[in-house]
């Protein structure tokens, strides 16, 4: 899939674009299934996706869904198209994540960025998120543009009391001491918030520290069945962590702040 430099130029300034029809209906098969795959065989990481809600799962970097989602990363143009984003940077994939909500007036997930969680930060880091049902804007994962060229915070634990509680408690003086996560959702007219509607074989393309959130189901879409694969480029690197490195520690603990994170465990090269 040839990406022009109009949508290149969005994505590196807003941190996200939806890509129309970027997936055709064998690969848009073959990614359904590897998502039915994870439903099925959950891993060690699988839970709740919000507390307080049995209706939405969540499950990501199973360490056995490696095989299962390998055809889905080479056979699809998301790593082509990532190193388009990164102007012909090598791609890695980095991990899978799936989620399923089901009924009407699920919560929305909270507002937070996903880089926050890791041990890991760079340029070159992308999520593509599609979803196997049409999802109209009012029920859209939503995007605080420009987000990603700015701070990263100790990001969301999805607590429904309060969204804006950290993930990790560490002082100040810590070295990856991150500032506390702003409260979007109470204060939305004070950010430039966008969001996309999409139909399946649509997929939305963004930077993993762009903060992001939404998709509650609601009548219309009583049940989302979503995945999101994450790449990464030569510029990652191992960073300082308010916390373990989730959820992939175990690949990357031979590794110190500054190295390459093509040098985890692993770490499979898709696009040189």
């Amino acid at each position: 899939m040839h990406v022009d430099e109009l949508t290149i130029e969005q994505f590196q300034r807003d941190g996200v674009v939806v890509l129309r029809d970027a997936l055709d209906q064998a690969e848009l098969q073959a990614a359904l299934s590897a998502w039915q795959w994870s439903i099925e065989h959950p891993g060690p990481l699988a839970s709740g996706l919000i507390p307080g809600s049995d209706q939405a799962f969540q499950d990501l970097c199973n360490p056995d869904a490696s095989a299962v989602y390998e055809p889905v990363v080479r056979n699809t143009p998301l790593a082509s198209i990532a190193r388009q984003f990164w102007d012909g940077s090598a791609v890695w994939f980095l991990y899978e994540q799936v989620f399923h909500k089901r009924g009407e007036n699920v919560p929305r997930t909270p507002w937070h960025q996903d880089t926050s969680y890791w041990s890991v930060n760079g340029s070159e880091l992308i999520g593509f998120w599609l979803s196997f049902e049409a999802i109209p804007i009012e029920a859209a994962l939503e995007f605080v543009r420009g987000s990603h060229r700015s701070t990263l915070f100790n990001t969301s634990r999805f607590d429904s009391s309060d969204p804006t509680l950290p993930i990790f408690t560490v002082a100040s003086d810590h070295p990856g001491y991150l500032p506390p996560l702003p409260d979007i959702e109470a204060n939305r007219d004070q950010h430039d918030i966008i969001a996309y509607a999409t139909e399946p074989g649509d997929v939305i393309a963004f930077h993993t520290s762009m903060l992001h959130g939404g998709g509650a189901t609601h009548h219309g879409t009583p049940e989302r069945r979503t995945l999101t694969l994450r790449f990464f480029g030569e510029d990652c690197r191992i960073t300082h962590s308010p916390g373990p490195p989730a959820p992939f520690g175990k690949e990357i603990r031979h590794l110190a702040v500054g190295d390459p994170l093509r040098y985890s465990r692993f770490s499979k090269l898709l696009e040189r």
